[in-house]
């Protein structure tokens, strides 16, 4: 029944059950799924937020990956500097190992840097692979790298002891060459003979230093030397210091490259005060000039 108002009249409509049943039954089902789907809705949000909290905190993870990447490859950069810098200390090492006046001399040319691509974090555009790539091609080259540099640090210390035994430091703490190794007019009987050695001069008392490391097997006259010191520098070398006048040490002393062992003089066969400094390698004179002058070309 269906009425407007009280003074109204009422309009009746018969329906059957099953349809009022039916209706009722799909207002029902409709509602179930209403609540279903707004449910499923409702997983699915849920699932999307974790998933994007998820892709988030990955995301995350790769851009920390990223900067640490980067820092690595700058400290492989800096690595990469400094082999560059020894690489140029072994350069001038072999260049002084092929002027000392000896038969000391290496093989070896140095070792080469690291090969990598010049990159910074400022302008890298590269990937992580880009800079794993790198990574692996030092990690690959530094056995052979260390190798090198043990190589190169033994040299060195090598070169170091053995420089202590050559007789490379002047000999007189001033003075002028006055007279070469080789033939020239004697002073005395202005006939040509055989120097066997440089001559310095000076004032006296000029101070006179062991020109290498070694022990004095002579410290006396010595004939047309006069007063004489002559220091065995190991297997190698011999040095004698002649016409001094006067003596630091003794036969038997062990002396270091640059003592002072005596003062310039004019003793023996001599027409002034002067050094006369001689060399013996493997029993044999040879010019001292090399070997005074050696370290002249570090000052030039």
């Amino acid at each position: 029944m269906i009425t407007s108002g009280a003074k109204e009249s009422v309009k009746q409509f018969k329906l059957r059950k099953i349809i009022a049943f039916g209706s009722i039954g799909f207002v029902l089902s409709l509602m179930g799924l209403i609540g279903g789907l707004m449910y499923v809705l409702d997983q699915l949000q849920t699932e999307q937020t974790s998933l994007n909290d998820e892709l988030t905190e990955r995301e995350q993870e790769i851009a920390k990956l990223h900067d640490e990447n980067l820092e690595i490859y700058e400290e492989a950069t800096a690595v990469q500097k400094t082999v560059e810098e020894f690489k140029e200390v072994e350069e001038k090492l072999g260049e002084i190992q092929l002027d000392l006046p000896s038969d000391i001399q290496s093989d070896d040319d140095g070792s080469g840097g690291l090969e990598l691509v010049s990159r910074s974090s400022a302008n890298f555009q590269g990937t992580d692979s880009d800079i794993q790539a790198d990574l692996m091609t030092m990690q690959d080259q530094l056995p052979d790298l260390v190798s090198e540099f043990e190589k190169t640090v033994s040299a060195l210390m090598e070169y170091e002891e053995k420089l202590k035994t050559i007789p490379t430091f002047f000999p007189a703490g001033e003075g002028r060459i006055s007279s070469e190794f080789g033939n020239r007019s004697d002073p005395f009987t202005s006939e040509t003979r055989f120097h066997s050695g440089t001559d310095v001069a000076a004032p006296l008392e000029t101070p006179i230093y062991a020109a290498a490391d070694g022990e004095v097997t002579l410290a006396g006259r010595n004939g047309g030397y006069g007063n004489t010191v002559v220091i065995k520098h190991g297997d190698t070398y011999e040095t004698l210091y002649a016409h001094l006048n006067s003596m630091e040490v003794s036969v038997g002393d062990l002396v270091e490259k640059g003592d002072h062992i005596a003062g310039m003089g004019t003793t023996g066969r001599s027409t002034g005060v002067h050094l006369h400094f001689e060399i013996k390698r493997n029993g044999e004179l040879v010019d001292p000039y090399p070997y005074m002058t050696f370290h002249q070309k570090d000052e030039d």
